[in-house]
């Protein structure tokens, strides 16, 4: 096959359209890359500008007349060292800057907020940037709180200290000066600062309260012991009391007991004994008895008061006492009927119209312990001379006079007395030579005739 090349004219247009793709082209190619940040945004350029300016016009992006650009225009963009040039654009934007009463609105790409203050900064000042007390990377609303004077005397020591804090603690605390459990700040740590304070710290000092059996421990930095208890959450209730009391300072070693007293009162019952009465029967025999009316005790009611100081009685005080239930009385029947009876003796049968069981002793003159040198030496105190027959018995029991019979001894005249001869005893007399000794119970016989006056009840 033959080949056969032919050869063809080319339009103008279609020739210049060619030459603009290649010149385009080249154009691309001998371009360089460049980072261009925007507000923090990135975008990536290929350019042939040498300094910011031409690049910001390669992109057609205009700057405003607060918008901030880095680097300047007079520096030129480096591709040395294999880095990508960078130009930063930071967009200037509306901040309102309020210091103290002024309020300001300006454009500004400033990111550094103490650089949007016009007038100086002191110690102390504040700076609030988007409401946030730290610094923030594009502020748009900037407030300006300044220092306060604060004359602080810490326990006698006077300090002198400038703060922009919301309140009095705040400002304390940003200065160093920390407040611990128990300190007393007056005012108050929640006190605003919005001009010149005077404030006075009083530091606390350890408590040991002893609470019955605990021990708590607490801080506090009141003068007296009443506050120093306060301060540890604990009060007096009634009848407690501290020691030292409430009303004195608060000892240099922090000891203090609180003690807590309790009185109640109490209703003690007692049994009230009953009396017993003697009523005569004539339906029953002498010397016998029986009862008519049985005893039943009382109530006697107490009121008494008991303090107890920590759990522990310390006294009782007997506050009233009254009858709550009278007693009722015992009535016994005593026999007052008599019989006249007969029993048989060694001296015969005799008449006799009471028996009684008497224990028996016995006695002489110089056993009734007199003196014989004295003037009543053997004389009863009916003044007859002892002999035997004459016998001491409790007068109050049997008169003078009256004739009885004692087996073993016989006839016998109540005649004397003795200190110890009480009740059913009978102490049988004799003379010196013809003394016996007696130590037992009898059963002595009231011969006839019957005494007009009677003691019908022996104890």
């Amino acid at each position: 096959m033959d080949l056969k090349i032919t050869r063809r004219s080319f339009s103008p247009i279609a020739s210049l359209v060619l030459v603009t793709a290649g010149l385009a082209a080249l154009y691309y190619a001998t371009a360089r890359p460049a980072l261009l940040m925007i507000d923090g945004e990135p975008q990536q350029l290929r350019t042939h500008a040498r300094r910011p300016f031409e690049l910001l016009l390669e992109a057609g992006i205009a700057l405003g007349a607060s918008d901030a650009l880095v680097p300047d225009n007079d520096t030129a963009l480096n591709w040395d060292g294999g880095q990508l040039p960078v130009v930063e654009i930071n967009r200037a934007r509306p901040v309102i800057v309020v210091d103290q009463a002024t309020i300001e609105v300006v454009e500004s790409s400033e990111t550094s907020p103490a650089n949007l203050i016009d007038n100086q900064l002191f110690p102390g000042d504040r700076l609030v940037v988007n409401g946030l007390p730290a610094q923030s990377d594009i502020p748009t609303h900037i407030r300006l709180r300044r220092a306060a004077p604060i004359r602080l005397i810490d326990d006698g020591r006077e300090l002198l200290l400038h703060s922009a804090a919301s309140t009095l603690g705040e400002a304390l605390w940003e200065n160093g000066i920390y407040l611990h459990e128990g300190d007393r700040l007056d005012p108050l740590p929640g006190t605003p600062v919005d001009g010149p304070v005077q404030a006075e710290l009083h530091r606390s000092i350890p408590l040991s309260i002893r609470v019955g059996g605990e021990h708590i421990h607490a801080r506090s930095a009141a003068e007296t012991v009443g506050g120093g208890l306060n301060d540890a959450g604990l009060q007096l209730v009634g009848l407690d009391y501290a020691i030292p009391y409430t009303s004195q300072p608060i000892p240099s070693d922090g000891q203090i007991q609180l003690v807590r007293v309790r009185e109640e009162v109490q209703m003690e019952q007692q049994p009230l004994s009953f009396d017993t009465i003697y009523q005569p029967l004539d339906s029953l025999k002498i010397d016998n008895q029986q009862i008519v009316q049985p005893g039943a005790y009382g109530v006697i009611t107490n009121r008494i008061r008991v303090r107890s100081e920590d759990g522990l009685e310390i006294g009782r005080t007997l506050e009233g006492e009254w009858v709550a239930q009278e007693p009722t009385p015992q009535i016994i029947g005593y026999g007052t009927q008599i019989q006249i009876q007969t029993v048989a003796t060694a001296d015969g049968p005799l008449d006799y119209w009471r028996a009684v069981d008497m224990y028996a002793t016995s006695y002489s003159p110089s056993r009734a312990g007199v003196s014989p040198d004295a003037r009543n030496f053997g004389i009863t105190a009916s003044g007859k001379r002892l002999v035997k027959g004459l016998v001491a018995i409790d007068r109050s029991l049997i008169p003078f006079g009256t004739i009885m019979y004692v087996p073993g001894y016989g006839y016998a005249e109540a005649a004397d007395t003795g200190s110890g001869v009480k009740g059913r005893w009978i102490d049988l007399g004799y003379e010196d030579d013809n003394w016996v000794s007696w130590s037992g119970n009898v059963t002595v016989y009231f011969l006839t005739p019957v005494p007009s006056s009677i003691v019908y009840v022996f104890p």
